[in-house]
């Protein structure tokens, strides 16, 4: 009898011992819970823009901010534990900080006018920004404790939309200071500024290559908004796309063979090679789909649609196939990115 009440004893304490050890690998921690991949957008489901953050295949979605005032434009930081945004809840656009695994915003810039389109620098320690708290939009770049502002440039006319290269040395972005827009690059302390492309049309949306060797971007020097690649020096130039419409929003396969662009010709989205060749159509709908991204792994696309009726999520694969709705909540989804994979 002793026996029998020993062993069923050392059962129970054998089962609880191992639910304990099941809890503890499967109770995640705060760095833990962001470990899978993830899609970080704004959407207006709540009556206003907010950020939200959800799992690649549309589960555990999770509101990230919550202010009656608009968020918007969401992007995750290279290390994919931060993510940055643009705010007017302060009354007029700033740009704010949010540490995931801390849980903790923070209002990175707060100057009398609007602070848009920030861009991370490679090593995440930096922001480059355009403001036009000087009266004019130029651009400066600050540390992410919010210290260090400098402004980078000074001309009378528009800077605008700057974008940082992958090796941090420069930083490409789009002026009107020669009566139309055209692509610049400069130093990322605001020296050595050099003028890309030299057209009568408006050149736009200047988007790094992988490996910082080229720049994709969208003119007008047609008749219509095209897709063009040149070298980051501005030699080269090659047209990738040719519609009867407007193409926009270029975006870059990680290893740099392909160039993913929306054409405003169908609301397509199409796939070329960086030479302009083998020009594919991705999706086939009734709808526009736009915000395009693609994951670190290469694999696949992530994008908002409005094919269905609503403006939603979607993700598709970079050959087209395998489409997927991820949102079905009334209220537009915009501007998905893909989280950086981690190291």
């Amino acid at each position: 009898m002793k026996s029998t009440v020993s062993s069923f004893i050392w059962i129970i304490g054998f089962i609880l011992f191992m639910v304990i050890i099941f809890n503890c690998n499967n109770n995640p921690t705060n760095a833990d819970k962001f470990a899978v991949t993830q899609i970080v957008f704004h959407s207006e489901r709540d009556g206003n823009r907010e950020i939200y953050m959800m799992d690649s295949d549309g589960g555990n979605t999770v509101r990230l901010t919550e202010n009656p005032a608009m968020d918007s434009n969401p992007k995750w930081s290279p290390a994919g534990d931060k993510v940055i945004f643009t705010s007017n809840r302060g009354g007029n656009w700033d740009i704010y900080i949010l540490y995931l695994e801390e849980d903790t915003l923070v209002r990175l810039t707060s100057s009398v006018g609007d602070d848009l389109e920030p861009d991370w620098s490679p090593d995440g320690n930096r922001v480059v920004f355009q403001s036009d708290q000087n009266g004019n939009n130029d651009i400066y770049i600050i540390d992410i404790n919010g210290e260090n502002q400098q402004q980078l440039t000074e001309s009378s006319f528009a800077d605008l939309t700057p974008q940082w290269s992958p090796n941090g040395d420069l930083i490409a972005f789009v002026s009107y200071r020669d009566g139309n827009a055209e692509i610049y690059t400069m130093d990322c302390d605001g020296d050595n500024e050099l003028k890309l492309t030299n057209s009568f049309r408006e050149d736009l949306e200047p988007r790094w290559s992988p490996d910082g060797l080229k720049i994709a971007f969208s003119t007008h020097r047609s008749d219509d908004e095209d897709i063009y690649v040149m070298n980051a020096n501005g030699t080269g130039q090659i047209k990738i796309s040719d519609s009867p419409s407007d193409d926009w929003n270029p975006c870059w396969l990680p290893d740099g063979k392909y160039i993913f662009f929306y054409s405003f010709v169908d609301g397509e989205i199409y796939r070329a090679d960086v030479t302009g060749e083998n020009l594919v159509r991705l999706t086939h709908s009734s709808g526009s789909n736009v915000d395009l991204s693609v994951s670190p792994d290469g694999q696949t696309i992530v994008f908002a649609s409005n094919r269905d009726g609503d403006t939603d999520i979607y993700t598709m694969d970079i050959n087209g196939d395998n489409l997927s709705r991820l949102t079905y909540i009334s209220g537009l989804d915009r501007a998905p990115k893909f989280r950086p994979r981690l190291e």
